[in-house]
């Protein structure tokens, strides 16, 4: 009978070194790690779509003074005697006007009383211009989000239109092309024309563009979807984009102009992207825009 010899075993110290066991713990490393990242991105993703608001947490009253110090004055709703900020405008805005009211939405790092250039490059073409405010950016109460900016603005466009200041247009800047497109869906809204810049087709695809290996459509909650919400407008709609546009990819500008009905129209300006847009009230693309979503001929006397 032979001594029989046993076996050694593996030391458990060195299997865990072996290829396999390194590769699973990698594996559910980088699992973990991007569970964390779809978390983070699902969870702060009002922050990420709404930067503007994280600087717009300031007293009314400091908000209130610096509009002053731009030439801006509130515009205030009442309800239930509770006092809404909903926006600014030129102390002139109740005067007559020969061709109605532009509602301006401007992007997601500023307050609306930044673009008071805007506002006036517009005024001296004939137009009343609304500075919109979203809930939480400028001094003014609440959590933005599609849910809460969209009716809201819905119904500022129809008390503007029945105490008389028709016609009314809309115009968006970047997040505020989705917001005009979203608020825009409800054909039986008084609006006649839109003029968007850098617009996209829907946020969605925009999230993609900059965390492609995320599962962005299942995290977002706000949509956007521009191309759905303007499926059914049949008014004008002007597009202005730049060339060199480093936030908007051209390609979901281009396929959200081929998704709408005519009448539209592109405005293309090479040379610029996204943050510096050509803004001198003289340049001849002011008229381009306003002459095509509100034709002077067809213009009303305001109130």
């Amino acid at each position: 009978m032979s001594d029989s010899v046993p076996t050694a075993k593996p030391s458990s110290r060195w299997s865990w070194y072996s290829p396999i066991t390194l590769l699973k713990r990698l594996l559910v490393c980088l699992l973990i790690g991007y569970v964390i990242i779809c978390a983070y991105l699902y969870l702060e993703q009002t922050r990420l779509i709404y930067p503007g608001s994280l600087k717009g947490h300031i007293e009314p009253q400091k908000a209130l003074l610096r509009a002053k110090a731009a030439g801006l004055v509130p515009w205030n709703d009442s309800v239930n005697g509770s006092f809404i900020l909903e926006g600014y405008i030129r102390p002139s805005f109740t005067g007559p006007t020969s061709r109605g009211t532009i509602i301006f939405f401007h992007g997601n790092g500023e307050w609306c009383v930044d673009r008071t250039w805007d506002a006036d490059a517009i005024a001296r073409r004939g137009f009343r211009v609304f500075l919109y405010e979203y809930p939480g950016f400028g001094g003014r109460p609440g959590i933005p989000s599609e849910t809460a900016i969209v009716p809201d603005a819905r119904a500022l466009i129809r008390s503007l239109d029945q105490a008389g200041y028709g016609p009314i247009y809309v115009w968006g800047e970047s997040l505020g092309t989705g917001i005009s497109a979203a608020v825009c869906a409800d054909t039986t809204l008084p609006v006649h024309g839109l003029a968007l810049l850098m617009p996209w087709d829907n946020l969605a695809n925009v999230g993609l563009s900059m965390y492609p290996c995320v599962p962005v459509r299942w995290l977002l909650v706000d949509k956007y979807d521009s191309i759905a919400n303007l499926e059914h407008f049949k008014h004008p709609v002007c597009v202005m984009r730049g060339d060199r546009d480093g936030v908007i990819p051209p390609s979901l500008t281009l396929n959200f102009f081929a998704h709408l009905s005519n009448p539209k129209k592109m405005i293309l300006e090479k040379g610029f992207g996204h943050g510096n847009w050509p803004r001198s009230p003289e340049l001849s693309w002011w008229d381009d825009v306003l002459n095509f979503i509100a034709p002077p001929e067809k213009a009303l006397v305001g109130k």
